[in-house]
Formats: C-alpha cells, sequence, structure tokens
C-alpha cells in the first residue's frame, strides 16, 4: 500500500476478533511512533505504554465506562492492545507542542497499522478516564513527571481497509495570496 492509499483507507475500527498482534507487527508499528516528528527533536519528553494485560485493560475500560456513566460501556472496544501516549508534563505556554507530538505519535502508529490490516483506533476518552483514575494511573508505571495525552488501541480484526472516496471541502478553508 503506498502513503496515499494507507491515509486514505486509514479508519477507526471498533471491532476485534480478540486475537492480539504478533511481535514482528508490534515491532513495526513502534518503529512508526520512534519516526515521528517532535518539537526540537525532544524524544526524550514522549513515552510509550504498551498494554496488553487483560486485567489492566479491563481496569482501564471500567474507568472509562465509569467517567462516562455508562457502566456497559466499553471504551476500549475489546482490542486486546492499547498503547498510551505520555509526555512530561507541558509548561502551559507550549502545552499546544506536547500535545501535537502526541497526536502525531498516534496517527504514525494507525497509518502503520492500516498499512498491515491491523485494527486501530484513536483513543481519547479512557485517556481522560486513567488521568481522573490514581489507581489505575499507578498502575501504568509512568515515568515521574509524565502525562497521558492519548492512545491508540490495535488487534485483528475482520474489518478490511478500502480506498475511501475523501471529500475536498471536509475542512473549511481559506487562501491568502
Amino acid at each position: 500500500m503506498k502513503t496515499f492509499e494507507a491515509i486514505c483507507s486509514r479508519k477507526s475500527v471498533r471491532s476485534y476478533t480478540g486475537e492480539g498482534i504478533t511481535a514482528d507487527e508490534l515491532n513495526h508499528i513502534i518503529t512508526a511512533a520512534n519516526a515521528a516528528p517532535v518539537g526540537m527533536g525532544q524524544y526524550d519528553g514522549m513515552h510509550l505504554t504498551i498494554v496488553t494485560n487483560p486485567e489492566l485493560l479491563k481496569k482501564i475500560d471500567q474507568a472509562g465506562a465509569a467517567m462516562f456513566g455508562k457502566p456497559d460501556m466499553h471504551p476500549l472496544y475489546g482490542a486486546p492492545v492499547f498503547i498510551l501516549v505520555s509526555t512530561k508534563t507541558p509548561a502551559k505556554m507550549m502545552e499546544n507542542v506536547a500535545f501535537s507530538n502526541a497526536a502525531i505519535i498516534a496517527h504514525n502508529m494507525a497509518l502503520e497499522a492500516t498499512e498491515l490490516g491491523i485494527g486501530a483506533c484513536y483513543i481519547w476518552g479512557a485517556v481522560a478516564a486513567i488521568s481522573s483514575s490514581p489507581d489505575v494511573l499507578k498502575e501504568l508505571n509512568l515515568p515521574e513527571n509524565f502525562v497521558p495525552c492519548c492512545g491508540i488501541i490495535l488487534g485483528k480484526t475482520d474489518y478490511k481497509y478500502v480506498l475511501r472516496e475523501i471529500p475536498a471541502n471536509r475542512i473549511g478553508k481559506n487562501t491568502i495570496e
């Protein structure tokens, strides 16, 4: 698959077979994360936490369901892998750089998952729940002064990525000449 095909085929997959991904597939996805651009090249300010432990995945799911007030909700959609992207606690003035770094890292992982035919979905709500759940946050063993920003779930899926027609006017724009 070419880059543009991966971009136009990528979508949020929320249905998983329960089967995990291989070590080789995970390695490719982590390599894609490491290839992401990070502001001022400060990669030491970013951290990935790869969660495959079913009990911890369940706790994250429950924290998300509680935060949304929907006890039957499963914000990780049964995916067997969750990768949390964290950043050093940002200075208020530069907060957007830290969050932009985390987002592009997650996006690189999603594009590589698309290339590999692995289901992937960006996760924000469960990350907010983690941040407000001290017990779950502690179990993630983040480095000191790091905070969760975003995440991605991964797993085998029956969904097959297909090239989609992308409307040229989805996002408003103006041109200044």
